[in-house]
């Protein structure tokens, strides 16, 4: 099981995560470092320690998979642990930030026999590649921490958030696919067949001026059409299935970061209310 413990002697705590590199170290709030390195891990001496096979996975994982890792300090014993464990919500914040999907791995501490736990509940694969976040993606999330935290309370935000960061752990891209547009069809509140109607909510969310929504707008009917053969049993390639994959990832990972940006989910309400607005001219 994911958790997250620190002994007496801890000042800081690590999570491992993969996904993304960070050329130096950044800030996110205060007391929260992301850093392109992290702790060694000394596998026997891991061995020894860890009390649950699980987490003992977890270190073998993180010693092949991490990327980078995010320093928590600034506490001790039990309030360390807490800010360690919301910690672990930010991953999901970068990913937005950075439009790439990026994992928490491992949670460890400084104490003078490291503790290790299981950041991650599913079977991570690794992904391709592991972009370099820029300077503009990291100050994104951070001006946009207060905003993110405040919507995980909103149900439709955080279920939609979690069959992002689910999907691109699964292993058949058939399952991903699913799953994201399960994501996105549950931030739009839209019936699952609706495609045209799916299509409409999410070039009005988008930013961007008429032509770039009305390509945006054509651009998730075609991505539907993928969804759709996949959950009928239709044949896909799998050149299309890789296609269908990234698109759908795409698609979610900008509505949430949207989101996000407002603070908010607006309602299909106030969808329909805005697509009325427009005039043909």
């Amino acid at each position: 099981m994911v958790g997250v413990v620190v002994g007496e002697t801890a000042t800081k705590a690590f999570v491992l995560g993969h996904g993304l590199r960070v050329a130096a170290p950044f800030e996110l709030e205060p007391n929260v470092r992301l850093r392109p390195d992290f702790p060694k891990i000394d596998l026997n001496e891991a061995a020894g320690t860890c009390r649950d096979f699980r987490d003992y996975v977890a270190v073998v994982t993180a010693n092949e998979l991490a990327t980078f890792s995010i320093e928590i300090g600034g506490e001790r014993g039990k309030p360390l642990a807490v800010k360690t464990w919301n910690v672990l919500w930010h991953f999901h914040l970068l990913s937005l930030a950075c439009q790439t999907p990026c994992f928490s791995l491992l949670t460890t501490t400084d104490d003078s026999v490291p503790i290790f736990k299981s950041a991650n509940r599913n079977l991570v694969l690794a992904q391709p590649s592991a972009p370099t976040a820029t300077a503009e993606q990291l100050n994104w999330a951070t001006d946009h921490l207060s905003k993110f935290n405040g919507l995980l309370s909103n149900r439709i935000f955080s279920t939609a958030m979690r069959c992002y960061g689910n999907a691109h752990q699964l292993v058949d891209l058939d399952t991903r696919i699913m799953l994201l547009w399960a994501g996105i069809e549950g931030l739009l509140s839209v019936d699952a067949e609706l495609n045209r109607r799916l299509a409409l909510y999410a070039s009005l969310l988008r930013a961007g001026n008429p032509t770039e929504k009305a390509e945006y707008f054509g651009h998730v009917k075609r991505a539907y059409g993928v969804r759709s053969k996949v959950v009928h049993g239709g044949f896909v390639s799998a050149e299309k299935l890789h296609n269908g994959y990234a698109e759908a990832s795409e698609i979610l990972a900008s509505l949430l970061a949207r989101c996000v940006e407002l603070g908010r989910v607006p309602s299909p309400q106030e969808l329909d209310a805005l697509a009325a607005s427009q005039t043909v001219k």
